[in-house]
Parts: structure tokens; sequence; C-alpha cells
């Protein structure tokens, strides 16, 4: 296709830039478990980034791949690139994507506020959305689907890690499918922990994951609240590992996934 160069591009540049991400996370969840540091979420990741030399050089070229993300998952939402097709489950899978171009969109607008080129680096349009939703809905019933939405996330990472559904976006002529069978079930079901803590958390009313300012919880709640449990320190550690294996699956997907509208 015409564009399908272009759209290659920005999708592995978006899966680069969430292993970034997601590396710096593991990285410091990992210093955390062993009482060498804290931990970081998605936005700690960039202003760590941005701390290193060339910093503003490496968060202008995240910020790049961000956003080359966000029209790959639009892509994939709203032209059905990977073919879910119309059904419930699809459209299901369809708006989760969605949501992902959201919040990714939110990380990258984030990250150009911290390069100075916005007036402020803290998002407020999200924030402000989920507020209205929850004034419109009414809080109870906005907490009970939040947490039943993060839950469903939980749920089809892991259902995608066990039923092998990633195999079908890789050519196994060119991708290495031993790696790519092991970082994908390590790593997905890894994420899909995350995900499933953030359900229980908001559901249950606990401290981080508290949903009256509009905010969204993250995975740095998550992981501060692992940390906190009984054996929290051994299971950060085994949670960090997996997040690791999730970046080098992004990796993986950047290198080999397929991407096209055909």
């Amino acid at each position: 296709m015409k564009y399908s160069h272009w759209l290659q591009a920005a999708a592995r540049a978006g899966y680069l830039s969430r292993g970034i991400v997601y590396g710096i996370i593991s990285f410091f969840a990992i210093l955390a478990s062993i009482g060498a540091g804290s931990s970081k979420g998605t936005k700690g990741a960039l202003v760590t980034l941005l701390s290193q030399p060339f910093g503003s050089v490496l968060v202008a070229v995240l910020v790049t791949g961000l956003f080359g993300f966000v029209v790959w998952r639009l892509v994939q939402a709203v032209l059905d690139a990977d073919n879910h097709g119309r059904d419930l489950q699809g459209i299901v899978v369809r708006l989760a994507l969605l949501a992902s171009a959201a919040t990714y969109s939110a990380l990258a607008l984030y990250a150009i506020g911290l390069l100075g080129i916005t007036g402020t680096d803290d998002g407020k349009l999200l924030p402000g959305l989920m507020n209205a939703i929850s004034q419109a809905l009414g809080q109870r019933i906005f907490v009970t689907g939040l947490s039943l939405v993060f839950l469903g996330i939980a749920v089809a990472h892991w259902w995608k890690a066990c039923s092998g559904r990633y195999s079908k976006h890789f050519d196994e002529n060119e991708a290495p499918m031993r790696i790519v069978h092991v970082v994908s079930v390590l790593g997905l079901g890894a994420r899909g922990i995350v995900f499933a803590l953030l359900s229980a958390m908001i559901w249950l009313g606990i401290e981080g994951a508290s949903t009256s300012g509009g905010d969204l919880p993250s995975t740095l709640d998550a992981l501060k609240y692992i940390q906190g449990l009984p054996y929290g320190q051994v299971m950060l550690f085994a949670l960090a590992v997996g997040l690791m294996v999730f970046a080098i699956y992004s990796f993986v997907e950047s290198r080999w996934r397929r991407v096209s509208l055909s």
C-alpha cells in the first residue's frame, strides 16, 4: 500500500519506544527489590531518561516513537489492521487498542512537557476526562467499571499468552519463534499481573489507586503495592524480571512483528 512503509516505521519505532520505557521501569523495580533504589512508573522512566547525557535528545527521539505507536494503535483499532473483526470479542479488543492509543498519547504529551515545548509538564486532559465520566456515571459505577476494564485487560494478556494468539503476528520463517514464544508468554503474563493488581486495588479502594482526582492508577502504583506485601521484595523482584521480559517482547515485536493493512 501507498503508506505501508511509513506505517511500518511508525509501528516499529513505537514498539521500540515501549520496550525502552518498560526496560527502565523494570530496571529500577529490580533495584527497589534489593533495597538499592525505588520503583519508577512510565513518567518516572521519562524523567530518568531526561537526566542522562543528551537526555533531551533521547526523550525527543522517544516521543517520536511514542507518537508512532499511537498512530499504529489507532490504525489497529479503527482500520482493524490485525483483523479482529466486528463481533463482540473483536470490538472489545479494538476498544482496548483505542484506550492504549489514548494512554500513550498522554505519555507522549507529558514527555513533550518535560522538554519545555509546552507550558506545562502536567497532563490534565486525561484526568479531566476521567473526572467527567465519573461525575456522569457516579463514583461507584465508575470505579466498578474501571476495575472490570483493568481485569479484562489482564485476562486478555493471559489469554493471548496461553493460547499462543501472539504467534499469528509473526512470520515463522523469519522470526526466531523459540525466543518469541518464551518472551511472549512470560512478558504478557507479567504485564497481565500488573493490570490484575490495579483492578484489585481500584475495587478495594487501596491507597495509591484512588480515582477521585481523575488520575488513572499506574504501573508504579502496582509495583509499590506489591512491595508492601509480605514477601513483597521477592514478589517485586519476580514481577520486575517479568516486566523486563515484556520489554524484550516489545523489542521482538519491533523487529519481527507483521505490520500491514492487508
